[in-house]
């Protein structure tokens, strides 16, 4: 094909503009509305330009982007370069190291893919490095986005293994005698940086010794080329002072989440001595070293590794953890203000014995949940998301359920509300139809319950009718768990879903159900939550491998889904930028889906008057009070914590 060169610059622009523009439209804030109905109204009119931006992109990515990214031949030049910087763009919103956040990762991890295979099969071997980088950056961002999804780990494992083989060919290039081959300075800077930086791709490599050594092999390695002169003498303006530093705090950071990733005894005392290491390196240019971002932290990964090497007791520990906490700005939203708000709570927690809980360990993990949830409620539509969203995963799985405290479901449904509200709302919205199904499903034909817990007859499917319709209601709320770990996915509009993406997004049954069965007040819902995308008679919907028919909560399972399918599609307002159905168009899909999408008895209860007149009711006037209850809690947290 052929492309005019200002042309197609001008169209990746564009794209990229629109990208930027969803992103914002698809969260407004709270504060600029003043009331509920302004915010749904807002909501929906975002939400009707957001499908107008996205059928731009889908013509711009359908007719040039991807025909190019398939084209024969090597994209070279001024292509090659406008390629580039789109990548650039979509990778990093803001431009620098302290937004995390990006506009379109997938899209720019296919266009390195590209421009790394094309340098490849080229001789120039400064281009070849450049793209190198760029395809360790796009590696690094995805695998971070891909890690949470704990239950499917090969899509993270991927960039893993891609990221290694990229930083092992960047070691191999500092052979002495091979790095003076490069003669340009800028790709020796990126040849050393990352060499160190490969190191980051054993993140969360749990209980793997020979990983945690090599690790540790290749930091050491970097240690030696900081203080080789021939190094020095081959990159004279290159920052040693910061390669250094930032050497010693990937030895110490390595350990975070108190050594989750189980380093050996020998290991844990040698990342101490670079400990104590870091700290003589500091100590010797305090305003240097404390205006490399991070560094307000880096005093916690040291206390950690001394604690770890046993040079520091656990309470000590803790103690130094709880000061720095009492001490944090509650309304600091950088990287660091992350760090000291959420990231110290987690490595508190981590010390603590779930099994053998003094009251005072009570009261503190009430007080950790509680400042958790009231950060999460106030951070800004910014690039610190993404980067908290790890810690969160963790805590959720990791959460300690205490009667006294906030249950598991109530902070889920927090983080929901905090992260995603179209998402919080959803879920209050299928809890409230399942549960008046399954009130009219009693009235109507109870039988349908026979084979619960406890419901072997008629009879005693009416004697638990309450618990019936608390098991519904709470299932249902619960059926999107999974979905906190995605966040970022989930918030593609801007275009169709990629394989890779579509393949995440059908992750969220199975983590959700994880989630719940994880504690003890929810592990009866797992079912509902893994199920609620498998068609009735299973032929068709995800995972594969679950058979709805061999649960007992298999009349819940298809209440859910079609409770599920029918908000989704009548929502207008937060889900959705396609045009709502109303419930008679819903309820002819439910017809035509009898016996193989929807359980064939749904039809029936939908006959009922009273059950139509109950559901067209929770879709017009409860769904406004959802959104009505959602924007009290949001506003009343972020204007009164």
């Amino acid at each position: 094909m052929e492309y005019e060169i200002g042309s197609i610059k001008k169209e990746f622009e564009e794209y990229a503009k629109r990208m930027s523009d969803i992103r914002i439209l698809s969260s407004p804030s709270i504060q600029r509305t003043d009331s509920a109905e302004s915010y749904s109204d807002r909501l929906s009119s975002n939400f009707k330009r957001i499908g107008e931006l996205a059928a731009i992109n889908r013509d711009m990515l359908d007719s040039k982007l991807y025909p190019l990214l398939n084209s024969d031949g090597i994209l070279e030049g001024e292509l090659s370069e406008d390629l580039q910087e789109l990548a650039d763009t979509l990778l990093n919103v803001a431009g620098d190291e302290e937004d995390f956040e990006n506009l379109d990762l997938p899209i720019a991890s296919l266009i390195a893919e590209r421009l790394l295979r094309d340098a490849c099969g080229s001789d120039d071997i400064c281009e070849k490095i450049r793209k190198m980088d760029e395809q360790m950056i796009v590696c690094y961002s995805m695998m971070n986005m891909t890690e949470r999804i704990f239950t499917n780990q090969k899509i993270s494992q991927d960039y893993k293994e891609k990221g290694v083989d990229i930083g092992t060919n960047f070691l191999s290039m500092l052979d002495k005698d091979v790095f003076l081959t490069i003669d340009d300075m800028e790709c020796r800077e990126i040849v050393l940086t990352d060499a160190r930086f490969m190191t980051s791709f054993y993140e969360r490599t749990s209980g793997d010794d020979t990983v945690n050594r090599r690790n540790i092999e290749i930091l050491d390695i970097m240690m030696r080329v900081a203080s080789d002169m021939f190094y020095h003498e081959a990159v004279p303006d290159f920052d040693w002072d910061y390669f250094t530093y930032r050497v010693l705090e990937y030895y110490v950071q390595s350990t975070d989440i108190f050594n989750a990733r189980g380093f050996a005894p020998d290991l844990l005392c040698k990342i101490a001595d670079r400990a104590d290491e870091l700290d003589s390196l500091f100590a010797v240019n305090p305003k240097y070293f404390g205006g490399i971002p991070g560094s307000y932290f880096y005093p916690v990964h040291a206390a950690r590794c001394r604690c770890l090497a046993g040079r520091m007791s656990k309470e000590e520990y803790r103690e130094f953890l709880l000061d720095r906490y009492r001490k944090r700005d509650r309304v600091d939203f950088s990287v660091d203000g992350g760090c000291e708000n959420v990231l110290i709570p987690l490595e508190t927690l981590c010390l603590l014995d779930p099994e053998n809980l003094s009251a005072e360990d009570v009261t503190l993990i009430k007080t950790l949940y509680q400042g958790l949830s009231a950060y999460l409620f106030r951070i800004p539509n910014t690039g610190v998301m993404s980067f908290l969203l790890e810690f969160f995963t963790i805590i959720i799985t990791d959460f300690i359920e205490i009667p006294s405290g906030v249950s598991f479901e109530e902070f889920v449904l927090q983080c929901l509300a905090a992260m995603h509200p179209p998402t919080y709302v959803h879920s209050r919205m299928v809890g409230q139809i399942s549960e008046r199904l399954a009130y009219h499903i009693l009235r109507i034909k109870p039988e349908i319950f026979i084979g619960m817990p406890g419901c072997k007859t008629k009879q005693a499917v009416l004697k638990h009718k309450e618990e019936i319709l608390s098991y519904t209601y709470h299932a249902a709320l619960c059926h999107d768990f999974g979905k906190i770990s995605i966040i970022d996915t989930i918030f593609v509009y801007g275009r169709k879903l990629l394989d890779l993406e579509f393949n995440i997004i059908k992750t969220h049954p199975v983590t959700g159900g994880e989630f719940l069965r994880s504690h003890e007040s929810t592990k009866n819902y797992a079912d509902v939550a893994i199920g609620h995308h498998k068609w009735y008679d299973d032929s068709r919907g995800y995972p594969e491998d679950f058979k709805t028919f061999e649960s007992p909560y298999k009349p819940v399972i298809d209440i859910v889904l079609c409770a599920d399918c029918l908000d989704a599609a009548t929502d207008t307002v937060g889900r959705s930028y396609n045009r709502g159905k109303n419930l008679a168009d819903y309820v002819g899909e439910l017809k035509e889906g009898s016996g193989t999408r929807y359980a064939p008895w749904l039809p029936e209860i939908f006959e009922d008057p009273a059950v139509f007149r109950d559901i067209e009711y929770l879709l017009k006037v409860g769904r406004h009070d959802t959104y009505q209850e959602t924007y009290n809690l949001l506003k009343n947290v972020q204007e009164n914590g």
